[in-house]
Formats: C-alpha cells, sequence, structure tokens
C-alpha cells in the first residue's frame, strides 16, 4: 500500500492522449450500439447486459489488484467515492440486476459526469495503461448505460427526479466531507478543486482545503454553492433534453 497521494494525469483537450481516449469511447459506443440494435427479445438482451455488467465488475476488480501490484493502491485516492465511482456500482447494478432506482440517479451522475470526465480527464488513481484504458471505460460507461436503457429499454426519469438527486448530492457532502477529513482525500472535489481546466470550476477553494484538511471550522467553503447551483443548471438543461420523453410517459 502507498501511504502518499498519487500524481494525477491530466491530459489537455485536443492532446494525443485526450484524442485516444475519445477514440476508447468511440469504439466503445459503436461497439454497444451495434449489439443493442441487433439483439432482440428481452432474454437476448438481458444475456447481453449481464454480460456487460460482469465485464465491469471483472474491471473494477482487475483495477485494484492492478494498483496494488503496482504500489498505487491508497485511501486517499482509491476509495469508490467520487460521484462517477458511484455511478460505476449503479451501472453494475442496473445491468446485472434491471434495478429501476439505479438509473435515476445514474442518468443525471453518470451523463453529466461522465461528460466533463471524457472533456476534461483527470486520471485520480495513476497514469498507468491499464488506468488510461479503465477510465475512458468506466467514465465512458457511465455516459452510455443510462442511454442505453433510456432508448432500448424505455426507461425513463420524472419530472422532478433532478431535485431529488440533487438532494442527495446535498446529503452525500456531509459523509464524503468526514471522509476526506479522516483520510486526507479529495472525493467529490468538495476539498480541492480538479486540476483540469473546466469552465464549471467556480469560486474560491482554499478555505474548503482548510476544512477537509486541517480541521479548522472558521471560513465557510463558498465554491461549494458554485457546486451545487453549477449541478443543479445540469440537471434541469438535461431534464430539457429529454421533456417530450417526459411528459410521455406521464400521460
Amino acid at each position: 500500500m502507498n501511504f502518499l497521494q498519487i500524481e494525477h494525469a491530466v491530459y489537455a483537450m485536443g492532446s494525443s492522449g485526450w484524442w485516444g481516449g475519445i477514440g476508447i469511447f468511440s469504439l466503445y459506443a459503436a461497439v454497444i450500439w451495434i449489439a443493442a440494435s441487433r439483439l432482440h427479445g428481452e432474454d437476448a438482451l438481458r444475456r447481453f447486459e449481464k454480460g456487460w455488467g460482469i465485464a465491469l465488475l471483472l474491471l473494477w476488480i482487475g483495477k485494484h489488484i492492478h494498483l496494488v501490484q503496482a504500489d498505487l493502491w491508497n485511501i486517499m485516492d482509491n476509495l469508490e467515492l467520487h460521484l462517477c465511482g458511484f455511478s460505476r456500482f449503479l451501472s453494475i447494478f442496473l445491468l446485472l440486476f434491471g434495478w429501476r432506482w439505479a438509473y435515476y440517479p445514474l442518468f443525471f451522475w453518470g451523463i453529466v459526469g461522465g461528460f466533463h470526465s471524457l472533456l476534461t480527464p483527470e486520471l485520480t488513481s495513476g497514469d498507468t495503461t491499464y488506468m488510461y484504458i479503465e477510465y475512458y471505460v468506466v467514465h465512458g460507461g457511465i455516459l452510455i448505460i443510462p442511454l442505453y436503457f433510456h432508448f432500448v429499454r424505455g426507461m425513463r426519469i420524472g419530472r422532478w427526479t433532478w431535485a431529488k438527486v440533487l438532494a442527495i448530492n446535498l446529503g452525500l457532502m456531509i459523509p464524503i466531507g468526514l471522509t476526506n477529513y479522516l483520510t486526507g482525500g479529495n472525493y467529490m472535489f468538495l476539498c480541492s478543486p480538479p486540476k483540469v481546466e473546466n469552465p464549471m470550476i467556480i469560486g474560491e477553494w482554499v478555505d474548503g482545503m482548510r476544512v477537509c484538511v486541517d480541521g479548522s471550522f472558521n471560513a465557510l467553503p463558498v465554491y461549494l454553492v458554485g457546486f451545487v447551483v453549477a449541478g443543479a443548471a445540469h440537471y434541469l438543461l438535461l431534464t430539457g433534453l429529454f421533456w417530450r420523453s417526459i411528459r410521455a410517459s406521464e400521460s
């Protein structure tokens, strides 16, 4: 086990590493689209989804084995406590078991988080070949999977699902913030911003770092307001884009 924080790898938009990741995502999306268009019937789709879910589960197990072997595993970076990490497990649950409740937060966390993770990638668990491929499979997957269940399986969000998921985000900040304080981690990026160049990163983060790491609660981490507002704006936009299907499912 490594007790030092891992150096995060960032790929600038338009760089060779960025384009390579987009290539992995595009291939992944093409494979799923071709498979979904050729499979017919409930039994065939369920076999496909279970195989897909098992593959993602094995990828997750392989990730931690690889990190241990590479002496990169640590408690600060490798707990699955980012929203994208939660989305990974929701994806697996949805594929393996068809649990509809997993679809609702995954729709927002996965599509929004996956989009920004592909647009401005930051590898928080090391820059090995395995972790590079794993990053794009996972973050591409959390974007693809809710769209698959929308278009192929007919699952729909409700008109107020965005607000419920936003409330979950707010509720998670307390236990995740405490975990950051105890481990020195930066899960959900509550203590310091991602290192990527992204216009959605708004506000001052220094006070938040002091609250999470040094235990000084004499300053309000005001950046969290921007964090919540940006999340709400994304969720509302996504709801608007799918509004017609929401209304159709209610009629």
